[in-house]
């Protein structure tokens, strides 16, 4: 076997014998990820061990979202379109959803499928609200204002924390390398300046378009108004 891709939570391998047949093996039972990629048919043909803690399918290509060159205007709708059906699937049938997104635990798979693998990130959901009941380092995702406003513990938030963060993975993956690197600087690390996203979307080479009104209802301010409508 080979290791593609490992870390704290999770191991990616491919067989020697068969190059097209994957395997994502996790640290402790996934069943909310795995089912949100099998059932959602995200990953088609895909299946798991009876503990979840494995998910087996064939591809003609894995890589890391880090690694991935071909980012276009093909790619990054794909990408909504991926990432947004396994979130409404959490949401609506698991009753969780991610706190939060990053670029490290986003997989690409055969070019055209993304998914995000990050099991620590998935809470449950409650009466529309995700508990948190410890500090979080921001380094760890892309934060929402409501995360960085975070005083006291335990406190609960909107669960479109999660739509926050996704609006803003999708606007980081559409700059450019150094674009990239000044909207984390200038936003998420210094002021949480609402005019900073709207500067830097202006900055991306698809503006006006429904990917980025998509991105702009995922940033509003107000959580409950959050949407991630792709039309």
């Amino acid at each position: 076997m080979t290791e593609l891709y490992s870390n704290d939570n999770l191991k990616i391998i491919t067989t020697k014998d068969n190059n097209n047949l994957f395997k994502i093996e996790f640290n402790y039972s996934a069943a909310s990820l795995i089912n949100s990629l099998i059932k959602t048919k995200i990953i088609r043909g895909a299946t798991c061990s009876y503990d979840y803690k494995m998910l087996i399918f064939k591809a003609y290509s894995v890589e890391m979202f880090d690694d991935f060159k071909y980012r276009n205007i093909y790619s990054a709708a794909k990408m909504v379109e991926s990432l947004t059906t396994q979130l409404k699937y959490l949401i609506d049938i698991e009753f969780c959803a991610f706190l939060g997104y990053n670029t490290k635990n986003l997989v690409v798979i055969d070019g055209n499928k993304f998914v995000f693998l990050d099991c620590d990130l998935i809470k449950e959901i409650n009466e529309d609200k995700i508990m948190i009941t410890s500090s979080i380092n921001k380094k760890n995702f892309f934060f929402s204002p409501e995360l960085e406003s975070i005083i006291n513990l335990p406190t609960n938030i909107h669960y479109k924390s999660s739509y926050f963060s996704l609006g803003y993975l999708l606007l980081y993956t559409l700059l450019t390398e150094d674009s990239a690197a000044s909207l984390y600087k200038e936003y998420l690390l210094e002021n949480f300046d609402y005019n900073v996203l709207n500067k830097y979307l202006n900055k991306t080479p698809f503006k006006n378009t429904k990917l980025t009104f998509l991105i702009s209802r995922c940033l509003v301010e107000e959580p409950e108004k959050r949407s991630i409508l792709f039309i």
